[in-house]
């Protein structure tokens, strides 16, 4: 079983996102070239995934911003079990996923997650699905 309580991305990858989109809008009005604020959106929409977060409270999980879902821990199984962060990041390579009886699904990528809060929940679905 999960520990109940509240996950959050990788701050790390929020701090480096926000600084890339920082730094092509800096770049975009110090060059006076508006082609650099389409990689700053792109950071800045990186930045913004990662301000989501996972509440896990008892056999359900709540994922809060974008792609919002309620999963049932008890029913879940894993669908995928993803792929190393650059092949999903830069070559739409398949996140982990999770689906539950209902059919909702929870998308665990490996450039927001940490590999422990991804195999926590592996594990925890696993063990759940045959007791």
């Amino acid at each position: 079983m999960i520990p109940a309580g509240e996950y959050r991305p990788n701050a790390e990858t929020a701090n480096w996102s926000l600084a890339a989109a920082t730094g092509w809008t800096v770049a975009a009005i110090a060059i006076g070239d508006l082609g650099f604020l389409f990689p700053a959106s792109m950071c800045f929409a990186l930045w913004l995934q990662c301000r989501q977060r996972l509440v896990v409270d008892g056999h359900s999980v709540h994922r809060i911003g974008i792609r919002a879902v309620v999963l049932d821990l008890a029913t879940a199984e894993v669908v995928c079990r993803g792929s190393r962060w650059w092949r999903e990041l830069f070559f739409l390579g398949q996140s982990l996923q999770l689906r539950d009886a209902d059919g909702h699904r929870l998308y665990l990528e490996s450039w927001l997650w940490d590999a422990p809060t991804r195999s926590a929940f592996v594990e925890a679905i696993a063990g759940g699905a045959h007791s």
